[in-house]
């Protein structure tokens, strides 16, 4: 049984909702391998869902309560199912359903759990090396960088991740976090032929961002979330007080002026601040060359059962996102297999038939082809841009 459905819309769903699991689905452990001690499994499974749209569909059972969403298992076959209030089911569609990586049960050679050091999230290697805005004195709390190089070598050896993405809480008023993440990134760089992303704040200064992409970053943001800026005040005192949405715009748009068009990105989370609102926020990021994703809202596990995405709401701005982007000619085929948003690839679903064919070009970075083409032509144009920069520097005299 199959009814027409929008993978992208049908993510943003899952994403929101959760996943209750069918007792078939328990039997293949490899799903839910340990991830915090014995007795524990995973808190999501990435899916994959029709048109190759990657999903991190929450799995605890607080979480999923009410959901409407169920997966099984036929043999070594996944299904997602839906049922409607009354019972009825009202799709079933055949998914790929992603095993949890075979490292997360390994210890690196210090002994640390390798979950604890790095996760995987559609094809990236996710670093979190701190959570929120943290005192200088916790940087000692990250991992080393011998245990992230290890890990990294382990998540690319069982073929479990392509690239690396680090997200660091870290802020620092003047680099933004990014001087934190360097020596990782120096390391990774020097070990590895990859594609590198980071997610950190604004830096004070615009220099920062030259040297962020002097020092080997591929793709970068800097998270802004919510447009209207009176809501952005409500729900992130501290980014609103400490940075605040212009510097947020400021950098963004700078950054997408050094980094290769449709790498610099910002997340717009959909249900914070009015339909309206966000496709203001989306025509903005667009004319200065920034992709928006669309991402959902997240309540926390402990507050129980997640509401449902309101489809008329979302629908319009999905589209929107699309239409945006490519008439401003932004690359769309960087942003991809992002399992926690909405690309602007994948939103392509709500703009009609038409845009279904006008993406084939983009999608080559999803062959090995097209991500080795992708990672050479990263150097060239780095190696040019970080020379005219340091010529600027050198005649500058700074």
């Amino acid at each position: 049984m199959r009814y027409d459905v929008h993978p992208a819309y049908l993510k943003l769903e899952v994403a929101t909702r959760g996943i209750v699991l069918d007792p078939s689905v328990r039997a293949h452990t490899a799903l839910l391998r340990p991830t915090t001690g014995a007795d524990a499994v995973a808190r999501s499974l990435d899916l994959v869902l029709p048109d190759d749209v990657w999903v991190s569909a929450p799995v605890e059972e607080r979480a999923t309560a009410g959901s409407p969403f169920r997966l099984l298992a036929d043999g070594e076959r996944f299904f997602l199912a839906r049922r409607n209030p009354d019972g009825a089911e009202s799709l079933r569609i055949e998914i790929r359903a992603i095993p949890q990586p075979r490292f997360y049960e390994r210890h690196t050679t210090r002994g640390t759990p390798m979950w604890r050091v790095a996760a995987v999230h559609g094809s990236h290697l996710c670093r979190f090396c701190v959570e929120g805005a943290r005192a200088t004195s916790e940087r000692d709390a990250a991992a080393p960088v011998e245990d992230v190089l290890e890990v990294i070598r382990a998540a690319f050896d069982e073929g479990a991740a392509e690239f690396v993405y680090f997200n660091s809480g870290f802020f620092d008023a003047e680099d933004g976090g990014i001087g934190f993440l360097a020596p990782y990134i120096d390391a990774v760089r020097r070990h590895f032929d990859t594609l590198i992303a980071t997610q950190v704040h604004p830096p004070r200064d615009n220099h920062w961002i030259d040297r962020t992409y002097a020092m080997g970053v591929d793709a970068l943001s800097y998270n802004l979330e919510i447009f209207d800026e009176d809501v952005l005040k409500r729900h992130c005192v501290g980014r609103a007080r400490y940075i605040g949405r212009e510097r947020y715009l400021e950098a963004l748009g700078y950054a997408a002026q050094v980094f290769p068009s449709g790498t610099v990105w910002t997340d717009l989370v959909v249900g914070l601040e009015s339909t309206a609102s966000t496709m203001r926020g989306i025509d903005a990021l667009t004319a200065m060359a920034v992709v928006p994703v669309v991402s959902v809202f997240r309540t926390p596990e402990a507050a129980g059962p997640r509401a449902a995405l309101d489809t008329p709401e979302v629908t319009p701005v999905l589209a929107h996102l699309y239409r945006a982007v490519k008439e401003r000619r932004i690359n769309m085929g960087w942003m991809r297999d992002l399992a926690l948003g909405i690309t602007p690839l994948e939103a392509r679903h709500f703009a009609g038939a038409d845009a279904r064919l006008a993406v084939a070009v983009q999608q080559l970075t999803r062959s090995r082809l097209g991500a080795l083409a992708a990672r050479s032509l990263a150097r060239f144009r780095r190696r040019l841009r970080v020379r005219t920069v340091s010529e600027s520097f050198d005649s500058s005299h700074l």
